[in-house]
């Protein structure tokens, strides 16, 4: 069966049916990366249609140790071609059979490659993908498309407190934007007990007490519809409680601090993204999911990092004050991705509180 992909200026691209039959709607993201699993099933890929640049999606196949949680969060899948003969022992099933098991509409057929120049030139975001042979309402789907409404905050949230790990270095409040399964056994590796709060929490982690740091993880949601948020990290940042926030947590916390973020012209999404430590020059690869930056710095805040190809900002620090917050996110092994730089500086940040009381 044929397929439509159709962008919010009204353009119609044509390809085969995937997935399952239907109609999805979400914003446009490519990823440059090969872990089309991961990125399904990541919490922050929320409202997504995935675009993936590789010529075949799913060499790999589908098992549970490549899903960050166990639920599917894209709503559509855009690709080349969807690999139905997976090579890879620990494979279940082809990541055709997933999409449909999970009600997911896919098109194949796609030049990604292309499409990405293409929407970088028209700044276009929104789009959906058809799969239905007798569809008409071409005219209110495109209309859907250009009313931007925001989704239900944060799906993936836990809905009440929830730990994990025994006190050994550190007690580390997350505020939870939907956090993944890699975040959490990332955090008890580095000998850290971890509790994941709800995100309209974070005005009230300092009256439950009992946290030595707080981190603003990445997730799926947009900082400008919840300035209760923005309120409540403000109101951190002035107790003086270590933080660090990365991916969306940047955003939350520069916001708070009084930046402004504008959409980019070529979004950062998918791995080996290079970004360059300010002081001292090294070089990182990394993983992002974003496409807003900011140049709009107040003072107090120094610019650590920075993306090696476009110059836009990557880090910062805020002076006097244990808050630090990186665009770039973690990899689960901490000698990847500048992983390790980014906790050495956290707990730095933790340590110098400590020594100060």
């Amino acid at each position: 069966m044929r397929a439509t992909l159709l962008l919010e200026d009204g353009t119609k691209i044509p390809g085969a049916a995937a997935g399952a039959p239907g109609v999805a709607i979400g914003d446009l993201t490519v990823y440059e990366g090969h872990d089309a699993v991961r990125r399904l099933t990541d919490p922050a890929s929320a409202g997504q249609i995935g675009a993936f640049t590789q010529p075949s999606v799913g060499l790999w196949g589908v098992n549970t140790e490549h899903c960050e949680t166990g639920t599917p969060w894209m709503r559509g899948v855009v690709a080349r071609e969807l690999c139905r003969n997976p090579s890879n022992w620990r494979s279940a099933e082809t990541l055709d059979f997933y999409l449909r098991r999970n009600l997911i509409t896919a098109i194949e057929g796609i030049d990604v490659p292309a499409l990405k120049k293409f929407i970088k030139d028209k700044q276009t975001r929104r789009c959906a993908i058809v799969s239905s042979a007798d569809f008409t309402g071409w005219d209110a789907l495109l209309g859907q498309l250009r009313t931007r409404l925001y989704d239900k905050p944060f799906p993936a949230a836990v809905k009440t407190p929830t730990s994990f790990g025994s006190a050994k270095t550190a007690h580390v409040a997350v505020c939870d934007f939907g956090s993944s399964r890699a975040l959490t056994r990332l955090l008890n590796t580095l000998r850290l007990r971890v509790t994941l709060l709800p995100p309209y929490d974070a005005a009230t982690i300092l009256s439950r007490g009992g946290y030595d740091a707080v981190i603003f993880p990445n997730g799926a949601g947009e900082p400008r519809a919840h300035p209760g948020i923005t309120e409540g990290v403000r109101d951190l940042i002035a107790s003086g409680i270590p933080m660090l926030g990365f991916g969306l947590g940047f955003r939350f916390i520069g916001m708070a601090l009084g930046m402004r973020f504008n959409p980019m012209r070529v979004t950062h999404h998918g791995a080996w993204f290079p970004v360059t430590d300010v002081q001292t020059g090294a070089l990182m690869y990394t993983w992002q999911s974003h496409g807003r930056t900011s140049e709009d710095v107040p003072e107090g805040v120094q610019i650590t990092h920075r993306n090696a190809a476009d110059g836009t900002a990557e880090g910062f620090i805020v002076e006097g004050k244990p808050v630090a917050a990186v665009h770039f996110l973690p990899c689960s092994d901490i000698r990847l991705g500048g992983t390790g730089e980014l906790f050495s500086l956290f707990f730095s940040l933790m340590k110098g509180v400590q020594t100060r009381g």
